[in-house]
């Protein structure tokens, strides 16, 4: 496909006794470099792992900024500076710098308890507990998954949590529960809090809720119908419950200004959300920041990311292989067939027949088709197994491949 180039200005704003804004800047990044970016985005575009915007800035200048495929299939949409992504975990930046926001306005000490202002919530946590997932409560699916039957109701999810015996590290009802406080202090919704945060950074279109043409459509790529690997409109998740955690969403352009608000700290968060993915990215040393935004489920966004910051420092990177079948020599085969363990339990045999491989996978026998002398993929899903050898060149392990660039490694067991 095409690609759509977009023109993005950015206003950055220093955060030091006041904000300034200061005059965007262009800078273009060297053709070698931007030609890289271009075939390795389009390279998961062709693959239907991705379709959306990349977009690099250095200080208050941008260097790179494209579009790739669509921001609407049904109805052949383009994406422009203005659409709009879910984005996930991402809302975190936003919800946590209200907070601190309001901190500052000595609304409230971070070292408060929750409590003292929402004293439904029976909990001895404080602001800075959670801002910083310093509470171990379950996350919210947990909590949906143990009360099925229960509406959604951010204080009562949030007491059921205090009372789980689950616990996780990163808990989006953290930040569900900051939302709610947010709304309490200020008398306002969390959608007018955004509204006032956007004024302050000049932010076009961020939002919470709103009716927006301009969001693009989230879909999967996957075989749902038995046909192969298809696009499919992707469940969408009920506002109430993301809210504040994963509720917001944005442009490449916003985020690039939120980034750069955000300078001194050190942001590296990547996912996936309804049918999103999404990657941000800041090299504090280089003043480099990377925004990767798609409406495509599949999560290689942060890999895109990856590669990205290798090509700007002109380093190695890889290009995920082609689904297209090579001719291999024959020979090749035998050294890949045997038994590969996933676990005491579970085993794959893999199995060299009439010169083609295929792998047993329960009662199902895959074909296994060539995309290089070690890889080969499999037509109805987007995997691929990748044969690795030893330094003896004897087949030692097998890596499962689920679309990404590195897998899983299981080892060659005898039988």
């Amino acid at each position: 496909m095409t690609n759509k180039v977009f023109y993005l200005t950015i206003f950055i704003l220093s955060f030091l006794s006041c904000k300034t804004e200061m005059k965007p800047k262009t800078e273009i990044l060297e053709s070698e470099k931007a030609e890289k970016i271009d075939i390795l985005a389009n390279r998961y575009l062709d693959l239907g792992r991705f379709s959306g915007v990349v977009l690099v800035t250095k200080g208050d200048t941008i260097l790179y900024g494209n579009s790739f495929g669509l921001a609407d299939y049904e109805n052949n949409r383009s994406f422009s500076n203005k659409t709009t992504f879910k984005i996930g975990e991402i809302s975190e930046i936003i919800t946590a710098n209200i907070i601190k926001e309001m901190a500052k306005k000595e609304k409230f000490k971070l070292t408060d308890k929750i409590s003292n202002y929402i004293p439904e919530f029976k909990s001895d946590l404080t602001i800075n507990d959670l801002l910083n997932h310093k509470t171990n409560l379950p996350s919210l699916q947990t909590i949906q998954e143990q009360n099925p039957e229960l509406e959604y109701s951010t204080i009562d999810y949030a007491n059921l949590a205090l009372q789980s015996s689950e616990k996780t590290k990163r808990s989006d009802l953290n930040y569900n529960i900051l939302g709610l406080l947010i709304e309490k202090i200020s008398g306002k919704t969390f959608q007018e809090n955004i509204e006032n945060y956007s004024k302050e950074l000049s932010l076009e279109n961020t939002y919470f809720q709103k009716t927006d043409s301009s969001l693009a459509v989230g879909y999967l790529y996957h075989n749902h119908q038995g046909n192969g690997l298809e696009l499919q409109k992707a469940p969408v998740s009920n506002d109430d419950i993301t809210f504040s955690s994963k509720g917001i969403k944005s442009t490449a352009n916003d985020l690039a200004k939120i980034i750069s608000s955000n300078f001194s700290d050190k942001l590296e968060i990547d996912g996936y959300y309804d049918g999103f993915s999404y990657s941000v990215v800041n090299n504090i040393q280089a003043q480099i920041a990377i925004v990767v935004l798609s409406n495509r489920r599949h999560p290689v966004a942060k890999e895109i990311s990856n590669s990205i910051e290798s090509i700007l420092e002109n380093k190695e990177y890889s290009l995920p292989l082609e689904r297209e079948q090579i001719g291999i020599d024959k020979n090749l085969l035998k050294g890949y067939s045997g038994f590969y363990s996933l676990n005491e339990n579970m085993n794959l045999e893999v199995i060299n027949e009439n010169d083609s491989l295929f792998v047993m996978m329960g009662p199902n026998k895959i074909h296994l088709l060539p995309q290089s002398e070690n890889q080969f993929y499999m037509k109805q899903t987007d995997g691929a197994m990748r044969f690795l050898r030893n330094t003896d060149n004897k087949v030692k392990e097998v890596e499962l491949l689920d679309g990404f660039l590195e897998g899983n490694k299981i080892k060659r067991v005898k039988k």
